[in-house]
């Protein structure tokens, strides 16, 4: 099967055909490891691609990776800094395998070489080594403090970093995150509620960083649309809010929107249908943090709207990660796989890994749907609509596949 790279009206669609793979080989001896896996057996089970995101125009740009010029100038060195070992070292090292896999799906190993660091053993190290290697752009780190610890060395060294935080306090100098961050998903479900008629709506938000970025796009939210807050109720970080502290719900308020994960949410709905808030006349409305397999199932969160990247081609990526390693990936794999697709694409286009390249207005489009970088380093993205009914997420209104349609 031919793997293409489709640009639709210049949005380079990454990894978008989806291959069976029985197994991705380790990495070798030399700290650059090009993609050398081995091709599926005969009698792999076959995984059906993607369906291409959006129709693509005649005038179209189709870009083939086993077409692309013989004559590469120079090896893409990319760095991948994640926690292999310590703490995060399991979701680290499913990162590693998704990177592997996208690696294996477009077809790397003519212009791409990927060298992982561990993170677990030293930010700083791991950046100084990656650095003293060559790199000519550094994928991660997961966790803020370490995100914050290298930039310096990135920024000293003409080196740009894409970041899987979500702390958007780490987005200066040379760094990108590439996290699902929180505001593109505020105003998402917010406006989704809003247009659905739900005008009162109030906030319940924990008292740290996601909180505080929660709680400033709710505020501008309500103020560009001239709505009148039903309530903000913020509660120590780690603990959940007091059924007295409820009593700061308004009169007539007919959504909340919690900024908590999806067990916390849970916790919290209840306690408000305990407070005479049910979710019948009270909707739930959710961010990301909901974007979990066990969220479905839990009784609190039934009928809730959130807002998250659209499940769609995930699911496959997710089947296709469970054949091939045999174990259900991370929430967080994904990114791996969308970024290394990015600086794949991006080694093959020439166009390089500056600053004008990755902060394209017209975007990508990955497995977690389009994304864009803006000039502030923070990745905007297409969003979905879902909601939680009978122990099962559904999409209410899929993701757009291009910037400016909604």
């Amino acid at each position: 099967m031919q793997r293409n790279l489709l640009s639709v009206g210049h949005i380079f669609l990454l990894g978008t055909a989806l291959l069976a793979m029985a197994g991705c080989s380790d990495l070798q001896n030399s700290p650059w490891q090009a993609s050398k896996q081995k091709a599926p057996p005969a009698t792999a089970p076959s995984v059906q691609p993607p369906a291409t995101i959006g129709n693509v125009p005649p005038q179209a740009v189709t870009i083939n990776p086993n077409a692309m010029p013989a004559a590469v100038p120079h090896v893409a060195k990319i760095a991948l800094l994640l926690p292999l070992s310590g703490k995060g070292g399991e979701t680290g090292q499913a990162m590693l395998n998704a990177a592997q896999l996208a690696m294996f799906d477009l077809n790397a190993s003519s212009v791409f070489e990927l060298r992982p660091e561990d993170t677990g053993k030293g930010a700083t190290q791991a950046m100084n080594n990656a650095i003293a290697s060559g790199a000519n752009l550094v994928l991660g780190p997961v966790f803020s403090t370490d995100t914050k610890a290298v930039s310096p060395i990135a920024l000293q060294n003409n080196v740009n970093i894409v970041s899987f935080s979500t702390d958007t306090s780490a987005a200066v100098g040379n760094t990108f995150l590439m996290g699902f961050m929180p505001q593109a998903q505020v105003n998402s479900v917010l406006t989704y509620a809003n247009a659905a008629g739900r005008k009162r709506i109030a906030l319940i938000a924990p008292r740290d960083v996601y909180g505080d970025s929660v709680a400033s796009t709710y505020y501008m939210f309500m103020q560009r649309y001239a709505l009148d807050s039903a309530g903000i109720i913020r509660y120590d970080a780690g603990k959940l809010p007091a059924q007295a502290d409820l009593a700061g719900l308004k009169a007539g308020v007919d959504a909340v929107l919690i900024a908590a994960s999806a067990i916390d949410s849970h916790k919290i709905s209840n306690l408000m249908t305990s407070a005479g808030y049910p979710d019948v006349t009270v909707k739930r409305l959710g961010t990301g943090l909901w974007d979990q397999p066990d969220a479905p199932k839990m009784t609190g969160l039934q009928g809730a709207w959130y807002a998250a990247s659209s499940p769609r081609l995930r699911n496959r990526f997710e089947h296709r990660y469970f054949e091939t390693y045999g174990t259900q990936p991370p929430r967080l794999a994904s990114l791996a796989y969308d970024a290394t697709a990015l600086a794949v694409v991006l080694a093959k286009s020439g166009q390089g890994f500056g600053r004008n390249t990755l902060t394209s207005p017209n975007g990508f489009a990955g497995i977690d749907g389009i994304f864009r970088f803006t000039s502030d380093g923070i990745a905007d993205r297409g969003l979905a609509i879902l909601e939680i009914k009978n122990g099962a997420s559904s999409i209410l209104v899929d993701a757009p596949q291009r910037f400016g349609e909604r």
